[in-house]
């Protein structure tokens, strides 16, 4: 079993080669850590990389082979019907990623979430994690159920886990036009090298311990007011955002 303390540790990126997964992957090989990817389209940019979905369960598994570390990125990234988009990517292969972790011996597995587990909450004060989940649609629902899948794995398993309910992350210049022309995305926005920076410290902290789990909200700083209690980022993790919207954004954004 690998000492979370070694480095370089042995990656697995899910979604390597998506919006999130790229700048991640291309910020952990600088810090000199070992990344293999896994995606559903072929990604020349890293020399360990496999294709795959992830509802192929032996595909995963091999792709798990010899990590001691895995970040789950890939999933179905937007509101969709449940039955005939969702249910794959986000339900059966998040079991199929929570499997591999524990046959493979991983010692911390790291997952995406999303703020819109709590877009039910109101937010006349920052949310904090301890003020639970509300969401308001189905994409949400299944990273509900994929953060309650972490701790459970952690409880049981012995693994130590991380929940990231990751900010709103402009995927194209579209997107960040949108984010842009919103009243409060530029306070719930997540730059590029902040994502970098974040995940960074989700393979390299201490905390949590085996067995433990820390549910952490992911963004950059407000633009105006705070909306989210980022105690566990800074606290357990040791993250500390440094972009403002528009900073950190690598394509147009007006």
């Amino acid at each position: 079993m690998t000492d979370l303390a070694e480095i370089p540790r042995r990656i697995l990126v899910t979604g390597a080669s998506g919006a999130v997964g790229t700048p991640v992957c291309a910020h952990l090989l600088r810090r000199g850590h070992q990344v293999r990817g896994f995606s559903l389209a072929a990604d020349d940019r890293l020399a360990d990389a496999s294709v795959g979905s992830l509802g192929d369960g032996e595909a995963v598994r091999r792709a798990a082979t010899d990590r001691d570390t895995i970040i789950h990125l890939a999933a179905f990234p937007d509101p969709a019907d449940f039955i005939d988009v969702l249910l794959e990517p986000n339900v059966i292969g998040l079991h199929h990623i929570c499997q591999a972790a524990v046959e493979a011996g991983v010692r911390r597995l790291i997952m995406a979430s999303t703020l819109q587990v709590i877009s039910g909450l109101g937010h006349d004060r920052p949310v904090q994690i301890k003020d639970g989940v509300a969401p308001t649609n189905h994409y949400a629902l299944t990273k509900v159920w994929a953060e309650e899948a972490g701790r459970m794995v952690a409880r049981v398993h012995d693994l130590s886990v991380i929940l990231v309910r990751i900010g709103w992350f402009p995927r194209n210049t579209k997107e960040a036009r949108h984010l842009g022309a919103s009243s409060s995305g530029p306070d719930f926005y997540f730059g590029h090298d902040d994502a970098g920076r974040f995940f960074e410290r989700c393979v390299e902290s201490d905390t949590p311990a085996a067995g433990e789990s820390i549910t952490a909200f992911a963004t950059s700083r407000p633009a105006r007011a705070p909306r989210l209690d980022m105690t566990e980022s800074r606290e357990l993790l040791g993250y500390e955002p440094r972009d403002t919207w528009p900073e950190g954004i690598p394509f147009a954004h007006e």
